[in-house]
């Protein structure tokens, strides 16, 4: 008996989300001594002293089951963005958020839209959930295509998701083209915004939403730990949103979902928000040197506000020049998977500490040739 044939079509026709391989597995695989990674957008500085050593304190509790309140947590996010408790979901990663808003609002038969070139979970949601999900094609410039998006909406629509900025190609939306599209969007549409890399944005222009919310209940705004405060492997993301639509998605929420030591991290984070502001600088310093370097090569580089450059090598293919990175021992991500043509040799490349870009660099010229 084929087992597949017991499941949904939409689990059997989805494509797992395909993560990087880590350092470990490169270094067996290849017989290398010393390997790079720059392919899934992490801070390479690491989490702070005080947030580890918040962790140590809260491993000596693994015994017992993490508040599943997140009472603390919730109560300091509440304080620090200035929103009622019950305006916040916690989530293990933004992509259980994600999972959660797609679950409760999405029923079969209906849809959400959100961008083709964009974060790999939607298309994998979508799928999974009952093949709900409408794919945009982005712009040419790379960027949301937000009338085609609101275009895209029809009386089925329960939700649309835009990334800002976006994932892979590190570009953004800008609050006036956002502004006139919430005004196209019927308030019966959640608009979920995926801020990921806020905490990275330098644009003067950028889409400040927390403030709109007061206005315009149909809105959801998550972010993340996972980026600028290096808690990756914890796993802490969140939304904020009107009460109603919170407690509603609360509902959904997986008992427990945000452990003990994620909870710790976060928390000591937000205790010591003041070195945001340093690791976000030290990012576009290197972001510009690492932009400016890969365009002297002969990429095109697109203006990124974000941890990450999204590249283009027209002609060659990017799994190519992947793989043969990988041997250098420099691991980038390849955006096939991303629907970009084989031939546009897409890369993203996260940036990574000093030492780390130049290797990166000159790994890259010598596979260009």
């Amino acid at each position: 008996m084929d087992l597949k044939q017991l499941f949904r079509a939409g689990i059997r026709e989805a494509r797992p989300y395909v993560p990087g391989k880590p350092v470990e597995e490169v270094q067996r695989e290849l017989g290398l001594a010393d390997v790079i990674k720059l392919a899934s957008n992490e801070n390479p500085e690491g989490p702070l002293p005080e947030v580890v050593a918040a962790l140590q304190r809260a491993a000596l509790d693994v015994n017992r089951y993490p508040d599943g309140a997140a009472f603390a947590l919730t109560r300091a996010l509440a304080d620090h963005l200035a929103v009622a408790p019950e305006a916040i979901l916690l989530g293990n990663g933004s992509n259980e958020v994600i999972d959660m808003l797609v679950r409760a609002l999405v029923s079969p038969g209906e849809n959400f839209v959100y961008s083709e070139q964009s974060f790999l979970v939607y298309p994998i949601i979508g799928r999974v959930h009952f093949d709900t999900g409408r794919g945009v094609p982005i712009a040419p410039d790379w960027r949301h295509d937000l009338p085609a998006m609101a275009a895209a909406v029809d009386e089925r629509t329960k939700l649309v998701i835009i990334c800002n900025p976006n994932n892979p190609t590190g570009t953004y939306v800008g609050a006036q083209e956002f502004a006139e599209f919430l005004r196209r969007i019927p308030p019966r549409v959640i608009v979920a915004i995926d801020e990921a890399y806020y905490e990275y944005v330098t644009a003067a222009d950028f889409p400040q939403t927390l403030p709109l919310l007061a206005q315009r209940p149909n809105l959801f705004v998550m972010r993340t730990f996972s980026k600028i405060h290096s808690l990756a492997g914890l796993r802490v993301g969140y939304g904020v949103g009107h009460p109603d639509l919170v407690g509603e998605l609360q509902k959904t929420r997986e008992p427990f979902n945000v452990n003990t030591l994620s909870q710790a991290g976060a928390l000591a984070c937000l205790e010591h928000w003041d070195a945001v502001a340093g690791r976000a600088r030290r990012n576009r310093e290197q972001l510009e040197w690492l932009a400016a370097e890969l365009a002297r090569l002969g990429l095109t580089v697109v203006p990124s506000q974000t941890n990450f450059l999204f590249c283009l090598a027209p002609g060659r293919r990017g799994q190519e020049i992947a793989r043969s990175l990988l041997e250098a021992g420099v691991i980038v991500r390849p955006l096939d998977a991303f629907g970009l043509p084989d031939g546009a040799g897409a890369l993203r490349i996260t940036v990574g500490l000093p030492a780390e870009n130049r290797r990166c660099v000159a790994a890259l010229a010598r596979v260009l040739g």
